[in-house]
C-alpha cells in the first residue's frame, strides 16, 4: 500500500523568504521513502521537533522541493521507480547545499558510496537506529541553518562593500573635482566679468541704436557663455557617478578630455595635440571613471609644465588592447619619485593631495588595465595607458 504525500504539511513559504527564515521557526525534514512503514516511523519520532513532509517516490520529493525549501532530506536508495542515487542528482541540480541523510539496506553500501561524490551527509541503515536517526537530523538541521547564517552573512557583507565602494567612488571623484575646482571658479568667473562688461557696453550702445556693435557685443556675450557650459558641464558629468559598464569610445573620452582643458586657462600656456586611431574598437568599462582616470593624467603633466609647453596625446590599438597615449613636456619625474608616484597620499607639489595618479592607477587596473610611465628629469614624462578592448565590431551606440 503506497501513501500520497501528505499535503498538509507543504503549507510553507518557498523562494528565497524561506531561504532565510529565522532560526527559532520549526525546521522541516523531507522523508523520501516508497514504504509506508519507515514513513510513519520517522514522522512519529520527529514530529515533536520537527515539521515532517512524506513522499512516496523520488518524483514527488523532486516536486516538492521544486516549490518548497527543507532543512534536511530522509532519503531512502533503494525504490521502484526512480532510484535514491537518481534523485540524489536531482536533488544536486536544485539545491546543491541542504543536508541528506541515506537510508540504506542491506547490501545497499556499494551504492551508497556514490552517494559519497552527491555530497550525502550521513549513511543510516534499515531499521535505523533511534538515538542515531535523532542525531543525524540534528546535526543536519543545524548544519543547513549555519550555511543559511553564513550566506546572511556573505549578503550582508557583499551590501556593505558595495556601499563602501560607492562612498570611495565618491570621494575620489570629489577629490578629482577638487583639484580643479580653483582653476574653475577662476576661469568662471574671468568669464563672467567679460560677459557683464560687454553687457553693459550692450546696453550702453542701445541708445545709439548702432546695430553693428549690438551684434558684436551680443556674439562676444554667446561665446563667453558657452564657454563657461562647456567648464562646468565637464565637472557636472564627472560628479553624476553613473556607474554603468558598457562599450565606451576611448576617442570620445579623449576628445572631451582635451576639450575641457583647451576651454580652460590651466592650460593657456599649454598646446594640446591630439591624434587619434579611427579604427580603434571599444572598450567596456564605465566612462566617468575612465574620464576621470585620465583627467587626473593629464592634469598632472599640466602641473609639471612649469610656463610653458605640449601635451600629446594619442590613441591606438595594440592587439586585443587599447592604448592611451599621454605625454608632455614638463619638467620630468626623478627616479626615487617614480617608484612612488601611483601611491595614496604621496605627492610633491604644495598643496597637492597627492590622490591623482594613484586614483587614476587603481581605475584602469580595475578594468583590467595598467598604466605605465617612462621619463627623465627636464625632458618630460609619458604615461601609457592600456585597456583590455571589448571585443567585436564598433558597437553603435557605444558612448564617448
Amino acid at each position: 500500500m503506497q501513501e500520497n504525500m501528505n499535503l498538509k504539511d507543504t503549507s510553507s513559504a518557498s523562494g528565497t523568504e524561506k531561504k532565510y527564515e529565522k532560526a527559532n521557526e520549526v525546521q522541516t525534514v523531507l522523508v523520501i521513502d516508497d514504504e509506508l512503514g519507515p514513513r510513519e516511523s520517522l514522522k512519529m519520532l520527529l514530529k515533536d521537533s520537527y515539521r515532517i513532509v512524506t513522499a512516496e517516490s523520488g518524483d514527488k520529493g523532486i516536486d516538492y522541493l521544486k516549490k518548497n525549501d527543507a532543512d534536511a532530506v530522509i532519503l531512502d536508495l533503494r525504490m521502484p521507480g526512480k532510484s535514491g542515487i537518481e534523485t540524489l542528482e536531482e536533488i544536486r541540480k536544485l539545491d546543491t547545499g541542504i543536508p541528506v541523510i541515506i537510508l540504506t539496506g542491506y547490501g545497499d553500501m556499494e551504492t551508497a558510496k556514490k552517494a559519497i561524490h552527491l555530497n550525502a551527509i550521513e549513511f543510516i541503515n534499515k531499521p535505523f537506529d533511534i538515538n542515531q536517526m535523532r542525531e543525524a537530523v540534528k546535526n543536519a538541521c543545524a548544519r543547513r541553518q549555519n550555511d543559511r547564517k553564513h550566506a546572511r552573512m556573505i549578503g550582508e557583507l557583499e551590501t556593505l562593500n558595495g556601499q563602501l565602494r560607492e562612498k570611495m567612488l565618491k570621494i575620489e571623484n570629489m577629490a578629482t573635482i577638487g583639484q580643479l575646482s580653483a582653476e574653475i571658479i577662476h576661469d568662471v568667473n574671468n568669464l563672467l566679468t567679460v560677459i557683464y562688461g560687454y553687457t553693459q557696453l550692450l546696453i550702453m550702445e542701445s541708445d545709439n541704436d548702432n546695430a553693428s556693435l549690438n551684434r558684436k557685443y551680443a556674439q562676444t556675450i554667446e561665446e563667453e557663455i558657452m564657454r563657461c557650459k562647456k567648464i562646468t558641464s565637464s565637472v557636472v558629468d564627472m560628479a553624476r557617478m553613473r556607474m554603468e559598464v558598457e562599450p565606451i569610445s576611448l576617442n570620445g573620452i579623449v576628445g572631451k578630455v582635451v576639450d575641457f582643458f583647451r576651454n580652460s586657462s590651466m592650460s593657456k600656456n599649454v598646446v594640446f595635440t591630439l591624434e587619434t586611431d579611427d579604427s580603434l574598437p571599444f572598450v567596456k568599462a564605465d566612462q566617468v571613471q575612465i574620464h576621470k582616470a585620465l583627467i587626473n593624467i593629464v592634469l598632472n603633466g599640466l602641473q609639471a609644465i612649469e610656463k610653458s609647453g605640449e601635451i600629446f596625446i594619442k590613441t591606438r590599438r595594440h592587439g586585443e588592447y587599447g592604448i592611451i597615449l599621454v605625454r608632455d613636456t614638463g619638467k620630468g619625474i626623478d627616479k626615487d619619485v617614480m617608484e612612488r608616484i601611483f601611491e595614496p597620499s604621496f605627492t610633491t607639489r604644495d598643496g597637492g593631495t597627492g590622490l591623482g595618479l594613484s586614483i587614476a592607477s587603481r581605475v584602469i587596473s580595475e578594468y583590467g588595465g595598467r598604466i605605465e610611465v617612462k621619463s627623465q628629469p627636464g625632458k618630460g614624462s609619458e604615461f601609457i595607458i592600456t585597456i583590455p578592448l571589448a571585443g567585436g565590431k564598433k558597437d553603435s551606440r557605444a558612448r564617448g
